[in-house]
């Protein structure tokens, strides 16, 4: 199945892909300012820590510190600016693996790491729902921290396959320009 942005023409694809690449490099930034307020004993990598909780109890920690520092507000700041973020981040991998792709003469397999970055979006959007519910509820019944998890490893790993695929290809596309000969 063709990917939407697989319509795009290359050189203008390779525009917006550098577009979306340095609108991705801000945002990280901006999350990573956000995620700062979040690093604890409890939750070291911030909002992944609770991403990936994977139990109540764990999951209600994060919480509880959280409360005790404060940072509850940035909690949530940081889950809803993650919809806007991840948005940037699938149209920047789907876009680098796609003109990787038609670079190297590739379709299959740009497609389906386009699609990956895409579907690590909406996991992504499924991890948001359930941690704001956690969060607003301000409890971790089981499944949620579970299914959290669950949510946020499939994202991981959809993105990293998809990141894979479009920075080695673009490793290969310049490796090739650079053997070509005068």
């Amino acid at each position: 199945m063709k990917h939407p942005l697989a319509q795009i023409e290359p050189t203008l694809l390779g525009s917006l892909t550098i577009r979306f690449g340095a609108l991705l490099v801000f945002s990280t930034a901006l999350m990573m300012f956000v995620d700062v307020p979040l690093q604890g004993n409890a939750s070291p990598n911030g909002i992944v820590s609770f991403e990936l909780a994977g139990t109540p109890h764990q999951a209600l920690r994060i919480l509880l510190e959280w409360r005790s520092r404060d940072a509850l507000g940035y909690a949530r700041l940081s889950l809803i600016v993650d919809f806007i973020y991840l948005l940037i981040y699938a149209l920047f991998f789907s876009s680098l693996a796609l003109w990787a792709g038609k670079r190297l003469g590739d379709g299959k397999w740009s497609a389906r790491a386009a699609w990956a970055a895409t579907l690590a979006a909406v996991f992504d959007i499924l991890e948001n729902g359930v941690l704001l519910y956690e969060l607003n509820r301000f409890t971790s019944p089981s499944p949620y921290p579970q299914v959290a998890a669950s949510f946020a490893l499939t994202k991981f790993v959809l993105l990293a396959a998809s990141a894979a695929y479009g920075l080695g290809g673009s490793i290969g596309v310049f490796a090739r320009r650079q053997r070509r000969p005068l």
